[in-house]
């Protein structure tokens, strides 16, 4: 097969957030390597092509004159649904170019920024949406204003998805909230995974964490990913065990009191944020010796979608603490392959983290040996499988 994937971001970019960015790395690694024809279009700040790993990257300057011409008229009072817009136009305009020379048989969009809606207009090959979130429902738990601009984006992502040949999902939660609130009836298709690395670097944890034992979250530090739980939590954490350290690694957004999640989370600690270590933004080479020599992984996510950190953390055998009803116990046996606490519960929180820091060696070992073998369902050569037999139906029946 000859496939296409749009994405707002990928691995090549330097502003790339993480999860979509990283789910397609694998994913276009995992069928290349199954002998498909694979290739990239994702936003970028140039046009050009470009080969990451033997994989084609078709890089795509958002520049739609149009759009900024209608921008311009309506004084950036719809700033945000003009560059969605743009956005979609401008990659379906590479995408036919490159069609033209190489035919494509199927194409997979992003939900994400409503990439595929125009690709979905007079398609020249069926186009399949992969939603990796359901913005009604993230802004809830970003505590976000339904604005004009904000509704226009709800309404395009939904649009994109509704006109695609077919939706899917990593996770049942989402196909779940797609039906009961959009009435989009979705498939549930687990991703790909592997550890993308073996050459680590650890360099940042010997500078910072050698000798220290310490707890780590990694990811979006914020709101949606359980960032009030944690400063509710921590405090009294920290002032219990005077020698544990609490890690965050990831991208920094706001938080309560005008501040950001990560001030916030310290000034809640006070005499106790010494034991909090903030290393920003890695990347997996360096990040997963971090997470390897931890003692837990702790995820409170409100709502997610498979995260790839849990997923992450469980191939590097460790126990993590993620949150019941945010898609974790699709994967997560409370106390078998990992530990669930309810969302946004900062006294089960406590107590879980508590209970993974005074856990023996051999039980840590035993729940990470566990989690290991939960994700090994997820290879590439099972995974991979089931997503070439999921395209291939669409193919054929077209």
């Amino acid at each position: 097969m000859r496939i296409a994937f749009l994405t707002p971001e990928y691995v090549t970019e330097s502003n790339f957030d993480g999860g979509l960015a990283n789910y397609l790395h694998r994913v276009a690694r995992g069928m290349k390597q199954r002998g498909h024809d694979v290739e990239i279009f994702t936003r970028s700040d140039q046009n050009e092509t470009v080969y990451h790993e033997g994989i084609l990257v078709n890089r795509v300057k958002d520049n739609g004159f149009i759009f900024k011409c209608v921008n311009r008229l309506t004084r950036y009072r719809f700033r945000q649904t003009l560059n969605i817009l743009s956005l979609s136009h401008c990659l379906r305009k590479s995408l036919l170019k490159r069609h033209r020379h190489q035919h494509f048989d199927i194409v997979q969009a992003s939900s994400y920024l409503a990439c595929g809606l125009f690709s979905t207009f007079c398609r020249p090959v069926p186009i399949i949406s992969r939603i990796s979130s359901y913005e009604p429902l993230w802004r809830k738990f970003y505590s976000k204003r339904l604005t004009r601009q904000q509704r226009f984006r709800e309404w395009l992502e939904l649009l994109a998805l509704r006109c695609s040949n077919a939706v899917y999902a990593p996770s049942e939660l989402l196909c779940r909230v797609l039906r009961e609130n959009a009435n989009i009836e979705a498939d549930v298709l687990r991703p790909p995974f592997f550890i993308e690395t073996n050459n680590l670097d650890e360099s940042i944890y010997k500078k910072h964490l050698m000798e220290k034992k310490y707890l780590v979250f990694f990811g979006s530090i914020g709101l949606l990913k359980g960032g009030e739980a944690l400063a509710r939590s921590l405090p009294d954490l920290l002032a219990t065990y005077p020698k544990m350290f609490f890690v965050f690694a990831g991208k920094v957004f706001g938080g309560p009191e005008n501040k950001s999640m990560l001030d916030y989370i310290k000034d809640k600690t006070g005499r106790y944020s010494n034991q909090i270590i903030y290393l920003g933004v890695l990347p997996h080479y360096q990040l997963y010796p971090i997470v390897k020599y931890s003692q837990a992984v702790v995820l409170p996510s409100l709502i997610d979608n498979l995260p790839n950190t849990m997923l992450e953390a469980m191939a590097l055998g460790k126990v993590v603490i993620g949150t019941r009803g945010s898609s974790f116990e699709e994967f997560i046996d409370d106390g078998i392959s990992g530990i669930l606490v309810e969302a946004d519960n900062s006294a089960q929180l406590f107590r879980a983290m508590e209970r993974v820091w005074n856990m023996s060696e051999e039980e840590r070992i035993n729940i990470g040996r566990v989690a290991q073998q939960r994700i090994a369902s997820l290879s590439p050569e099972i995974a991979c499988h089931k997503l070439e037999q999921y395209l291939q139906q669409f193919i054929r029946s077209r």
